[in-house]
C-alpha cells in the first residue's frame, strides 16, 4: 500500500486558533524544584491536542503534521499531489476553509487508523503524494 497524505479542512478567525486546535499544546515544563509526583502530574496533563482528542484514540506524531494557511495554501498542497482531480476533491470537501492540516502517513506511527471529521476540520480524504 502506497503511503498516503490525509488533508483535512476547517475555518479558523486566525493562523493563531487553527494551531491552537490542530497542534498539540504544552504548559510550562516545572523547574527542577518540584517534586517528582508534581512532575508526573505535569507529564500525564500534557501535551493537550484538541484535534487529536476529536478524533479519538489514535497515535499521532506531530513531527508529521502541518497547519496550512494562507492564499497559497492550495499551492502548495498541490506541490504534494500525484493524481490529477485530487486537489479538486480536497477543495470541494470544504470550499469554505481557511486551513489545511497535512496529516502525512508517518504521523500515525505505522498504524492503521480509521480518520474522520472532527468538530472543527471535515476530513477532505486520503490521497497519493510525493515528497516534492
Amino acid at each position: 500500500m502506497k503511503p498516503q497524505l490525509h488533508v483535512f479542512a476547517g475555518s479558523f478567525p486566525s493562523r493563531d486558533d487553527a494551531c491552537l486546535y490542530t497542534e498539540a499544546q504544552w504548559e510550562r515544563e516545572p523547574d527542577d524544584s518540584v517534586s517528582d509526583e508534581d512532575f508526573a502530574a505535569w507529564e500525564d496533563r500534557n501535551p493537550t491536542w484538541a484535534f487529536r482528542n476529536e478524533l479519538g484514540d489514535i497515535y499521532l506524531d506531530a513531527d508529521f503534521i502541518e497547519t496550512i494557511d494562507g492564499q497559497t495554501r492550495y499551492d502548495y498542497l498541490s506541490t504534494y499531489l500525484i493524481n490529477d482531480g485530487d486537489l479538486q476533491t480536497a477543495k470541494n470537501a470544504a470550499p469554505n476553509a481557511n486551513v489545511l492540516l497535512l496529516l502525512f502517513h508517518e504521523a500515525l506511527g505505522g498504524i492503521a487508523a480509521e480518520l474522520h471529521s472532527t468538530k472543527q476540520m471535515i476530513y477532505c480524504g486520503a490521497f497519493d503524494f510525493r515528497w516534492p
